[in-house]
């Protein structure tokens, strides 16, 4: 199966399964081109900032500034919250993982939806990746806001900084 998402609204939706977990911003999930699941969470007051969805495999990821990562099952529909540490801000997609890029750490996610591991606090306000380079990410930290940006490695099988 091969499942998209995105936020433009279409008719064929309103016939489809509702999954309603806040409300002012809604995520339309197509199975192999076909509308399937409207999933709407809370709308951020000011803006559509560190809001973003992402699939992998069967899941849904949808990550919204303070309420964290809603995880949700898109064969049978159940979904739980994942907690960030701060706020989220970014979701990173390597092979079969996703990586949850957060206001203090970052959190592993496989295929399946485990959490494979979650880094200790690297940063104080905000995690950019600018690359990954085989087991390696490249991101920047910041640390003394603003402008404070410390660059830093990460081994992506187990979360922790790699030395130079």
């Amino acid at each position: 199966m091969n499942y998209t998402v995105n936020n433009e609204y279409n008719y064929e939706f309103e016939t489809v399964k509702r999954i309603g977990i806040g409300n002012g911003k809604i995520f339309y999930v197509y199975k192999d081109a076909t509308p399937f699941l409207s999933v709407e969470v809370n709308k951020l007051i000011g803006g559509d900032f560190f809001i973003d969805s992402i699939i992998i495999g069967d899941y849904l990821y949808i990550g919204n500034y303070y309420e964290g990562v809603y995880v949700i099952n898109l064969k049978d529909f159940t979904f739980n919250r994942v907690s960030v540490d701060g706020y989220f801000g970014y979701f990173v997609k390597n092979k079969d993982c996703i990586y949850i890029l957060g206001c203090e750490n970052i959190i592993a996610f496989d295929i399946d939806a485990n959490i494979v591991w979650k880094s200790d606090q690297i940063a104080v306000d905000g995690i950019v990746c600018d690359g990954i380079e085989g087991q390696i990410m490249y991101i920047s930290c910041e640390m003394d806001p603003p402008g404070g940006w410390k660059d830093m490695k990460i081994d992506i099988l187990t979360g922790k900084p790699v030395n130079s």
